[in-house]
């Protein structure tokens, strides 16, 4: 691993003639912008083909930046606390190989206790590479290199064999424990987040009650849920962020034998969020 910039990284990798990958999420502007820029082969909506096909509007994407992306994007390379994605390098023409080996890691468990992987999100992108070191190709693939933010710099890792590998029985990098969602770090995620993009509606809160004691709760409410990914705790907070009095009605609550990523997709169905 190195620490270096985006900017020196994308110089080292195009150097060698390797097309750069962003992997992008959702929620960030960018996305369609490069949506309706770039042509069909040089973008991939990561939830298509999917069983996830249904929140494909909702999920990631990943697109082949040349020059003109690159200062299109970059924003993003200057605020990587706001955990919009990530980049990787790729041989020329290994795009749709790279798609459908992420698409098969996409779904983990087996029914009806399936769930998502957000291996498009910067942070569980570091943890999965710390806990995969030995079968490091099967979870990067065709990517030869990749450039994420760590939560406090830069980091890069290059992959010792880029390429086509089979999805391990028990992968490592599902192998790790549930965060902590309820403790000092996750209050100020969660504070940062809201203020960054739902301003106007967390001032109004902040008028009313005290944010830190509405924020504990919140995230102790996804704790006992069984919402620790990053995406699950956002929906959360802003889905209470716009119910009345600020906090969520009964019947969001999750159903019996309801696994936590259904009660998520349940819930989006039925809200606008």
């Amino acid at each position: 691993m190195s620490a270096i910039s985006p900017w020196q990284w994308i110089t080292r990798q195009r150097a060698q003639g390797r097309d750069i990958a962003l992997v992008l999420d959702a929620h960030v502007e960018a996305r369609q912008t490069l949506m309706g820029s770039l042509p069909p082969d040089r973008r991939q909506v990561l939830y298509q083909q999917t069983d996830a096909a249904y929140l494909a509007l909702h999920g990631p994407a990943c697109f082949l930046v040349g020059e003109a992306e690159v200062r299109l994007i970059q924003p993003l390379l200057e605020l990587p606390d706001d955990h919009w994605g990530w980049l990787a390098s790729l041989a020329p023409g290994d795009l749709p190989a790279w798609v459908e080996h992420w698409r098969a890691r996409l779904l983990v468990g087996e029914p009806p206790q399936r769930a998502l992987y957000r291996f498009h999100d910067n942070r569980v992108l570091a943890r999965g590479l710390a806990a995969a070191r030995a079968t490091l190709p099967a979870y990067l693939g065709q990517a030869i290199s990749v450039c994420y933010w760590q939560g406090q710099a830069w980091a890069t890792l290059d992959n010792p064999a880029p390429g086509a590998h089979p999805l391990p029985s028990e992968p490592a990098w599902l192998q790790l424990p549930a965060p902590n969602v309820t403790g000092p770090v996750a209050r100020a995620n969660a504070h940062r987040y809201l203020y960054s993009h739902h301003l106007p509606a967390y001032l109004a809160l902040t008028e009313r009650q005290p944010p830190r004691a509405w924020l504990h709760r919140q995230l102790q409410r996804a704790q006992d849920w069984g919402w620790h990914a990053p995406a699950q705790i956002e929906f959360l907070l802003v889905l209470s962020l716009r119910s009345p009095g600020f906090e969520l009605p009964r019947e969001c609550a999750p159903l019996f034998g309801e696994s936590p990523q259904a009660h998520v997709d349940r819930l989006r169905r039925h809200t606008l969020i």
